[in-house]
């Protein structure tokens, strides 16, 4: 006697739904978040071009594509995030692609610092050549091979200019080879075993991260400390783009690893539990998006005004 092939997506948990599925186990309520989606979407490109046209009246060129980088952050999230909801299948190529916008916005913020600065020898020059520092910074405290104490030289700033820059290019290669490796069969998707050559590329996107992301909050913790930069309320704008990087990003990273840990229930005959990761995310970052995206336009409106 034939069996007839099980359609539960419990059954696998790392299915995708496509977007009748998707529909179908929210019901009414995926109305409702479509239609927050879409307005979220709108809201973040109004107010993304209000700043794109305050930014082209008042800055000048230097500074003008390094702060349309910046604050396009939160309209690119939110667009994402749609797209996400309407091809839920595309979500993890989704986030490997923002996360690689995301790393090349964390360059231009670093551009913008030193702008702001004047240059590496005018950052010296309001640091202090004799200003002793702590490189053992969140999130590489721990590493012993960053000094305790040291002077700041031009080749730190380069050290920590580059460990920012290298984010994109490094993402960028490891997910054309992720990509190619799955297309050829050789890799799962999913799939992080030890025989497997997705766990080592996955571990070589997160040290590359968190070592750009040591480089920038080594700018951050500098001008902090020091009580620089006021004119340019930098406080502010350094701490929403930390915020936005460590929530947005490190709360991706909590929700996958719980999925792939089996601590993610499937919603039985409707979503498996990779499903109900996606619309995890996707909730959350639509409220995030929202939040960070009106509080960076209030903080970013009166750039070039202040000064």
């Amino acid at each position: 006697m034939e069996t007839t092939p099980s359609n539960d997506p419990c059954d696998d948990p790392l299915e995708l739904p496509t977007i009748p599925e998707f529909i179908q186990s929210l019901g009414a309520w995926s109305y409702v978040l479509y239609a927050a989606g879409i307005s979220n979407t709108l809201l973040q490109g109004f107010l993304f071009l209000y700043l794109l046209r305050q930014f082209i009246r008042t800055l000048e060129s230097k500074r003008l594509v390094s702060s349309i980088w910046v604050t396009s952050i939160f309209f690119v999230i939110s667009l994402f995030n749609m797209i996400s909801l309407v091809l839920p299948q595309a979500n993890d190529f989704l986030w490997l692609a923002y996360k690689i916008f995301v790393g090349i916005a964390m360059g231009h913020f670093v551009d913008l610092t030193l702008g702001w600065y004047g240059g590496e020898s005018a950052m010296l020059q309001h640091v202090g050549e004799n200003t002793p520092l702590s490189f053992r910074k969140a999130p590489c405290c721990c590493c012993l091979l960053l000094p305790r104490q040291s002077l700041l030289t031009k080749n730190k700033i380069r050290i920590m200019r580059g460990s920012v820059y290298q984010i994109p290019y490094t993402e960028s290669l490891c997910l054309i080879l992720l990509i190619s490796l799955q297309m050829s069969g050789y890799v799962e998707e999913g799939g992080l075993s030890l025989a497997s050559p997705n766990t080592y590329i996955t571990a070589l996107v997160s040290i590359t991260f968190v070592f750009g992301l040591w480089g920038l909050f080594m700018f951050f913790n500098i001008t902090h400390k020091l009580d620089l930069l006021k004119n340019y309320n930098y406080k502010k704008k350094s701490n929403l783009m930390r915020i936005t990087i460590v929530i947005i990003n490190f709360q991706t990273l909590i929700i996958d690893i719980c999925n792939r840990q089996g601590w993610i229930s499937c919603i039985p005959e409707t979503l498996s539990a990779s499903g109900v990761t996606c619309l995890i995310k996707v909730v959350c970052v639509l409220i995030e998006s929202f939040i960070l995206g009106t509080v960076s336009f209030l903080v970013y409106k009166d750039e070039g005004t202040y000064i």
